[in-house]
């Protein structure tokens, strides 16, 4: 007798381990929901739906765990863990639909929650990414003189040849700004910004069939740049620059949004970096944007979440976003992550020049793809594209 341990992945390796045994196939969905374990928090639980999702739970088998004001009936809200195998997880969300104190919303969220979503398509205008058996890869074009990675690219040619580069070199987006948003930048003027990003538009998209991302929260560069064909606007400040005007932009010319989590502003948001749980405050904040996006008209499948690495973040908070990526999934959008040649990279890694980043930047986008980055953003296509194909190979098996 030969024992050891395993844990299936997805319901596809569950079902690939069952299947293994011999047994009947009709069994075969069923076993395969009992071995894929669901563990759910829940924040700001009103304490009198925390005992009864309680008792529903030890009813399916499963538990929560709950703070102990609960079972002194005291009022308020708090915070609850759900410990489930999915079948559990099922049978809950079922019993919960009946019952008062927001438990039916929650038990619409633990369906949404506990899919799996294998063949997406991001909309983009009239481009469409797909995010099933390949993790795209967005190449950075800096058209700002003071960006931290080199000096930016000042000429228009050579800013297009560079984007050719990085298409042939297996980019799927090509994503370029005008402006640095490294910590302690400082803004460019609108005019500047559009007149750099729509020269470079001008040509490359008469070159390219990529979809075309433009790194800006100023709404009036962002309608200069739909008007000459890009197809993204990735928002460092998640729409929250100018009220609703880039979300009006959005909706009208159907764009792709990434909306990105940042503290303060690239200026100050290096400085008393704090947070009360970094990764549900994160979390919090990209399920606000995502809501804010879906009610001023922009489609759900047109929105891309970035947690926004290297943003306000410590060395600490960065490396904690990356191992806890896969809790991001349960907001039912793709994610977009931004590792390339960041310092807190340098800092881990022990190196100081900028091209001893490029290996610690793979692996690092690497690993993020294996916790569920759906887009890698970065300078290095080539050896970042290699990098992925591994990934990807190992992900289909």
């Amino acid at each position: 007798m030969i024992v050891r341990k395993i844990k299936p992945e997805s319901s596809r390796d569950a079902l690939k381990i069952i299947k293994t045994t011999g047994c009947d196939a009709y069994v075969y969905n069923k076993l395969a929901e009992k071995m894929l374990e669901s563990v759910i928090v829940v924040d700001d639980i009103d304490n009198r739906a925390a005992n009864i999702l309680k008792q529903d739970a030890l009813s399916c088998g499963a538990d929560a765990v709950i703070s102990s004001g609960v079972s002194k009936f005291e009022a308020g809200k708090s915070r609850a863990v759900i410990c489930a195998t999915l079948s559990q997880a099922k049978k809950l969300a079922f019993k919960l639909k009946e019952q008062p104190f927001g438990l039916k919303e929650l038990s619409f969220k633990i369906k949404e929650i506990n899919k799996e979503q294998d063949k997406r398509i991001i909309l983009c205008r009239n481009k469409k990414i797909k995010l099933h058996g390949k993790t795209p890869v967005m190449g950075i074009i800096n058209l700002s003189p003071d960006s931290f990675f080199g000096n930016g690219i000042k000429e228009t040619s050579a800013a297009v040849k560079a984007a050719q580069d990085m298409e042939e070199n297996g980019a799927d987006i090509i994503d370029v700004g005008a402006e640095s948003t490294r910590p302690g930048s400082e803004p460019v003027p609108v005019k500047e910004e559009i007149s750099r990003i729509t020269k470079f538009l001008k040509v490359f998209l008469k070159k390219t069939g990529l979809p075309v991302s433009v790194d800006t929260y100023k709404p009036e560069v962002a309608k200069a740049a739909m008007e000459e064909g890009a197809h993204i606007i990735n928002d460092i400040y998640a729409l929250q620059y100018d009220r609703s005007k880039m979300a009006e932009v959005a909706a009208k010319y159907s764009a792709g949004v990434i909306l990105m989590h940042m503290k303060g502003t690239p200026s100050t948001m290096q400085k008393n970096i704090k947070y009360k749980d970094v990764i549900s405050d994160i979390f919090n904040f990209l399920h606000e944007r995502a809501d804010f996006a879906l009610q001023n008209g922009i489609k759900k499948e047109s929105i891309i979440l970035d947690p926004g690495i290297g943003f306000g973040k410590t060395v600490e908070d960065n490396l904690l976003i990356i191992k806890k990526l896969a809790e991001f999934k349960s907001l039912n959008y793709p994610l977009l992550i931004g590792i390339s040649n960041k310092s807190f990279l340098a800092k881990v890694a022990g190196v100081s020049e900028l091209p001893e980043r490029i290996i610690p930047s793979i692996t690092a986008s690497a690993f993020a793809a294996v916790n569920g980055a759906d887009i890698i953003r970065v300078h290095n296509v080539k050896e970042t594209v290699l990098s992925l194909k591994v990934v990807d190979a190992l992900r289909r098996i």
